[in-house]
């Protein structure tokens, strides 16, 4: 049985530039079960799994914003093991550490199992109407942050406990910020978070078709590949295939699995209701 910090080797191996970790996020035992499924013996596509905050809540009949600390470790506390049984480290959505008890939040997550984490910059109370200065953490304070999360990892027995860090500069609500600016600040905060241990910097490009391949491939260029970003959505948006073209090295879902599956729920349930059949 590998360990916890063997997992977080396993998983921070599969950040490759150009040929990029692509994650299927999980919300719970049926999501993970499903994922699972798609390994086989012959063709075993899935390598590692993550979960999602906004799906986790969601399946609580809350906001993001309200699920807590305890609701989404107590999550983790199930999916990890299972993660563990199936052979695949588990990187886990931390939203933005929890404020002051990122510690305790990193601490308990590596307890549990989990291999890695999404950490994001955005102050949860702020949302993202507030400008750099006023809806995300201070650069050096989300510094200090993440050191105190490595830290945490390190002495829970994960020393290469690996951070997606979310840098959410491009989701801020703030018509005066131009889009120059947003992907210099994007680039600083980057640079700064790989410095001190980040293996990846996840930007999440907003509502609509998120980022530009101008945009990623700039991001790419500038941050050395180390670049995970959201598979859209919405029609255009680039593809897993695309996104690897460019050099990213992270592609991952966010609440969409969760998502498509109500809207597959509905749709079939629509048609039932309306005299017809499953099929």
């Amino acid at each position: 049985m590998a360990t916890v910090n063997q997992a977080a080797q396993t998983l921070k191996a599969l950040h490759k530039p150009g040929s990029p970790l692509v994650l299927s996020n999980i919300w719970d035992t049926s999501s993970l079960n499903a994922i699972v499924s798609l390994n086989s013996e012959s063709s075993k596509p899935v390598k590692a799994l993550a979960t999602a905050s906004w799906a986790i809540a969601a399946s609580l009949g809350i906001k993001d914003e309200e699920l807590t600390m305890f609701q989404n470790l107590e999550a983790i506390s199930h999916l990890a093991p299972l993660a563990e049984k199936a052979g695949l480290p588990l990187s886990v959505d931390l939203q933005d550490g929890y404020g002051d008890y990122i510690i305790a939040a990193v601490t308990a997550a590596v307890e549990y199992g989990a291999a890695g984490a999404n950490i994001e910059d955005s102050i949860p109370s702020a949302g993202f109407g507030k400008g750099i200065d006023g809806s995300l953490y201070k650069l050096d304070d989300q510094v200090a942050r993440l050191k105190r999360a490595f830290d945490a990892a390190k002495a829970a027995g994960a020393p290469d406990f690996v951070v997606n860090a979310r840098c959410d500069v491009f989701r801020l609500e703030d018509s005066a910020l131009s889009h120059e600016a947003r992907l210099a600040e994007a680039i600083r905060r980057g640079k700064a978070y790989l410095e001190v241990g980040a293996t990846t910097i996840f930007f999440w490009g907003g509502p609509g078709q998120g980022l530009s391949s101008e945009t990623v491939k700039t991001l790419v260029k500038e941050l050395d590949g180390k670049v995970a970003v959201i598979l859209s959505r919405q029609p255009g948006g680039l593809t897993t295939s695309e996104l690897a073209g460019l050099g990213v090295a992270r592609i991952s879902v966010g609440p969409s699995l969760y998502i498509a599956a109500l809207e597959a729920i509905k749709s079939k349930a629509l048609q039932m209701y309306s005299g017809g059949g499953l099929a």
